[in-house]
């Protein structure tokens, strides 16, 4: 006698176009809100760094923080650099990043052929912290020291 081995129907799962488009929804979700506001920041800083290297500078500006849309930040650093040889330089440009939480804050700045990424801790009217630069070609970081900031009253 043949004997017929019945095999147990395994119901399979087909998704349906709403269930798919439920989950690429969740999965797929970037969110555009500014976060969390974090230490608030705005207004205008007198600025003092020292570049370590490559070569010993002074550092000398205004941090102006003009915005701040919940974590968002946003303004320009205009400074006046010294280095050990007295040659003096104008750096200038916009100023773009986010509160981290309620102490720190990173941003970089933007300059003509580089950015230097600042990342520093608020204490009252005290901002200090350290930064490096990375030029806009790419590449290992070109420069690297440290600031500090007293909100201007």
């Amino acid at each position: 006698m043949h004997q017929t081995r019945s095999r147990a129907r395994i119901p399979s799962w087909r998704p349906t176009r709403t269930a798919l488009l439920l989950l690429c929804g969740a999965a797929c979700a970037v969110s555009t809100a500014p976060g969390s506001p974090g230490v608030p920041v705005t207004g205008t800083w007198r600025y003092e760094a020292r570049q370590l290297t490559p070569v010993d500078a002074e550092l000398t500006g205004t941090l102006a923080i003009t915005g701040q849309t919940g974590a968002n930040v946003s303004g320009a650093l205009d400074m006046t650099e010294v280095d050990a040889r007295g040659t003096v330089r104008r750096l200038a440009g916009a100023l773009a990043g986010r509160t981290l939480d309620s102490t720190t804050v990173d941003f970089d700045v933007t300059l003509a052929t580089a950015t230097r990424r600042h990342v520093g801790r608020v204490a009252g009217d005290s901002l200090t912290g350290s930064w490096i630069e990375q030029s806009a070609a790419g590449g290992p970081p070109t420069a690297s020291g440290t600031f500090r900031a007293a909100r201007a009253r």
